[in-house]
Order: structure tokens, then sequence, then C-alpha cells
């Protein structure tokens, strides 16, 4: 079997994809905090649909990465190791985020409605002692995100512009 040089157009889409979704909801995130009444709850909204499809798109990718094999990590075994690693988490964090805000939802007694055309079934009672703790697990989990996904990219600029090595080039050739 011949390797794979480049990521296939299909994940490099997704990937670019799930990097603007996943920005979007930072800075809906952030404006949550500066909106209030109707327009909070219009950001929320927003913000929540939009981790449904995050979901559903890391459903597809994950689909389409175990059916289409990538490229090999570049480098020693450890970092190669390491990459797969760090990708895993990502994708963990991926799902979830995502149910992690939907039991968040549930848990605050709100339902999930995505962009007016589907409200997902509630499956928990509301529990408002579960509010604060379902609030601090969401948040954690999207800081790990944030901090896990710099990583990633920090790694990739690094094999890029200091070992001028294929890793991040990958990413853009065909």
């Amino acid at each position: 079997m011949q390797e794979v040089r480049s990521w296939s157009a299909p994940t490099r889409g997704l990937h670019a994809l799930m990097l603007l979704m996943f920005i979007v909801m930072y800075a809906l995130a952030e404006l949550m905090d500066w909106t209030h009444g109707a327009s909070k709850h219009e950001v929320v909204e927003i913000h929540k649909s939009i981790g449904v499809l995050i979901f559903g798109l890391a459903l597809l990718r994950l689909l389409w990465n175990v059916t289409h094999r990538g490229p090999e990590p570049i480098g020693t075994p450890q970092q190669a190791k390491l990459a797969k690693g760090v990708h895993h988490l990502l994708y963990l964090l991926m799902f979830l985020i995502p149910v992690s805000g939907y039991v968040m939802s549930m848990l605050h007694g709100k339902s999930v409605d995505v962009f007016g055309v589907y409200t997902l079934p509630t499956l928990l009672a509301p529990d408002h002692s579960l509010k604060e703790w379902s609030e601090s697990i969401h948040s954690a989990l999207a800081t790990t995100l944030l901090i896990v996904a710099g990583g990633h990219a920090a790694m990739a600029l690094y094999h890029h512009f200091m070992l001028k090595d294929a890793t991040l080039r990958r990413m853009f050739k065909g």
C-alpha cells in the first residue's frame, strides 16, 4: 500500500470548517457575558445550535478518518505517538463539549432547539443543584480544547518553521 503524503480534500475541508465553528463558538460564549434579555437568549440559542452541528461534523470527521487513512505523523516514534494522542484528545473534546452543553441545558430545564427546525429530546429532568457543576464542566472542557488546539497549531508551526518538514504543508496540498 502506498503511503498517503497529504490529507484528503474532505479531511482538510472538515478541519477548516471545525476550526471556524470553534472560533465562532468561542466568540458566542464571550458574547453571552455581554448581552442580556432577549439578545442573550438569541446568542445562547445560536450557540446551542452550532454545538449540535459541531457534534454532527465531529461524527462525520471520525467516520471519514476511520475509512480514509491519512498520512503518518512526521518525526520520531515518540513525536508520532504524541501527535496521535493529541488528535485522539481533540476528537474526544469535539464530542464531550457538545454533550456537556446538552446535559447542561437539560439540567437547567432548557431545551436544545436546533435553528428552529428540530428540538432535541429532553432526557434528563432539571436539577438546579447541578447547574453550576454542569457549567463548570462545560467551561473546563472548552478551555481544555483551547489549550490543546492552541498547542496543536503551535506544533504545526514549529514543524513548518523550525524543523522545516512537511507536517503543515500536507494540510494545504492536495
